[in-house]
């Protein structure tokens, strides 16, 4: 390891369920949820899935007016067809049950009805967590894990001291008339950055001064190799940290606790997958750097095991107070309750070294997490806004909406660190709290596995019957080509001649079997009272049909029709 830079290598277990928001989602005109699993497909996919019919009842209904109902047909269009378009998909992801229950009750329906009567529809979006859109596999951006890192350094150099009097001050909003309510919510947005500037000793100009310029963090990339699937689908709920209950008993829930339709639907990446993610970190040494006013002061240059000891000092107690809160309200996993025991109190021997530390990263943190300790100043949502230092409510990562048991925190990560020229050691004793939740991760992956053989037959047998159907239109067009251009080389005579014979055969092929007065017999007549100034030839080939027609409609004995075929003889 040079002296100016140090690297490590960082691996990442995602301790419960993570969702690293980009604004990316799958849409219902995108994805069908089916048997427990999520099935992505692009417009190639569908296409090539869905048949002319299907493409042109799908032109239909987009080419109406946009409305609700026409939103609704769409989605219930791609449903009603996920059995075509599930070998198709470019990706696949398992669902929890209640999700998958969730969205066979929602797709194509209305949610409910606004007050005035309209509809409110289920879009059914599911946010995405970051990935990487060559491989489809999760990211952990390494801008998150600095951030989070940077939330514990200033959390350990404030060292709970609170705000001064002046910027505090600016978080009481009680009897303030509206204009002055505005006036100082518009001055809390700069008291934060002015905190981080002066605990880290830098300000806006001067970011060489900022200590943590000599940390660099890279993408955490998924390096998971035990095909086991990358990300599940689950809902976020919002709970109540405290029991209330009005004066009849009955508790009392918030609104997102009440209306279902208020949930959202998440991609995450999965809990217990043992460093499934590395990436990694280097600091910069200022050894041997001669201007030391162009550098951080020198009792802000954290090293690697400062950062570990002061990332555990602020996200410990964090997850065990929620834990503790989860555990009163009846609301905790107990098997992932009893798993974070055992690995918090092994974690006291690792953190020992410097080796392990634990990050809270990505949507639903909790604003504990993402604070400093001593100035939390937490806007709390209600009739009149206040700031306290603790939220009200948790969001948890649930089965479905009304799920009020075996529900799991979201972002917690587990972090080692591993210097770069050293051999990489295991943690025998995280790597078996992980393999012991993966039963039905792989129940789903052998399941998709059976399946993927299967729509690749399925895809493979397609493939050949457009091939073949291709190939038949092919042959279809060149024979109508050849038989145009050989009716523009006939007289008008051969073509009404050529009329003729075309109306027989259709009267042939669908086995009508008219009389000597029929429709058939009477153009006959027409034409050969027409023939007497033909050309011999054209009249000979009149004749070979009119033959064939006589016969047919068991007219040859005919004494009129004789005498009527002798015109072209």
């Amino acid at each position: 390891m040079s002296d100016f830079l140090q690297h490590y290598t960082l691996t990442y277990t995602p301790l419960s369920p993570i969702h690293i928001g980009t604004g990316d989602s799958y849409e219902p005109t995108n994805y069908v949820i089916d048997d427990g699993t999520l099935y992505e497909f692009d417009t190639g996919g569908a296409l090539a899935a869905l048949t002319m019919s299907d493409r042109n009842e799908l032109n239909r209904i987009v080419n109406t007016r946009v409305s609700e109902d026409m939103l609704k047909a769409v989605q219930r269009f791609f449903y009603e067809r996920r059995d075509k378009l599930k070998p198709w998909s470019i990706n696949a992801i398992p669902v929890l049950d209640g999700v998958a229950d969730l969205y066979g009750k929602r797709v194509g329906q209305t949610a409910n009805r606004e007050n005035g009567g309209g509809q409110v529809l289920n879009k059914l979006e599911i946010d995405r967590t970051a990935y990487n859109p060559i491989n489809r596999q999760p990211v952990l951006f390494g801008s998150s894990i600095k951030g989070a890192i940077r939330t514990a350094l200033l959390s350990h150099v404030n060292n709970k001291q609170p705000l001064s009097p002046q910027d505090a001050e600016k978080f009481v909003l009680e009897n303030l008339q509206p204009h002055e309510r505005r006036q100082c919510e518009r001055e809390q947005k700069n008291i934060f950055p002015r905190l981080n500037q002066t605990l880290f000793q830098f300000r806006a100009g001067k970011f060489e001064l900022d200590p943590l310029r000599l940390l660099q963090v890279a993408d955490g990339v998924w390096n998971g190799c035990d095909g086991l699937p990358t990300a599940q689908v689950l809902v976020s709920v919002n709970r109540k940290k405290a029991l209330k209950r009005d004066k009849h008993g009955n508790e009392i829930f918030s609104q997102a606790e009440s209306n279902e339709n208020l949930c959202k639907l998440l991609e995450s990446i999965p809990a217990w997958r043992y460093r499934v993610f590395s990436g990694a970190l280097n600091l910069q040494t200022t050894a041997g750097v001669m201007n030391k006013e162009k550098l951080p002061n020198e009792n802000l240059l954290f090293n690697i095991r400062q950062i570990a000891a002061y990332c555990n000092d602020h996200y410990k107690p964090i997850l065990e107070s929620e834990i503790e809160v989860m555990r009163k309200r009846g609301f905790l996993d107990s098997e992932w309750d009893k798993n974070m025991q055992a690995l918090l109190s092994n974690l006291s021997d690792k953190s020992v070294g410097g080796r392990a530390f634990l990050l809270r990263v990505g949507r639903h943190s909790g604003a504990e997490a993402v604070t400093i300790e001593g100035v939390r100043h937490i806007k709390i949502m209600k009739g009149n806004p206040e700031y306290q230092s603790q939220t009200k409510t948790l969001w948890l990562a649930a089965n479905d909406p009304k799920q009020r048991t075996g529900l799991l925190p979201f972002g917690w990560l587990m972090v080692e660190i591993h210097p770069g020229n050293t051999t990489v050691n295991d943690w025998p004793e995280l790597a078996e709290l992980c393999r012991s939740q993966h039963a039905q991760a792989k129940q789903w992956s052998e399941k998709r596995a059976a399946e993927r053989q299967a729509a690749e037959k399925h895809r493979k047998q397609q493939e050949i019957e457009q091939q073949h159907r291709l190939e038949e239109e092919q042959t279809r067009i060149a024979e109508q080509q050849a038989e145009e251009q050989r009716r523009a080389t006939l007289t008008p005579e051969q073509l009404q001649v050529e009329t003729l014979r075309q109306q027989f055969a259709q009267k042939q092929a669908n086995k009508v079997r008219e009389q000597i007065g029929g429709q058939l017999y009477s153009d006959l007549r027409r034409l050969i009272e027409q023939a007497a100034d033909w050309p011999n030839e054209t009249r000979l080939e009149l004749l070979a049909v009119a033959k064939s027609i006589v016969q047919y409609i068991g007219a040859a004995d005919n004494k009129k029709t004789k005498e009527l075929l002798r015109v072209l003889q």
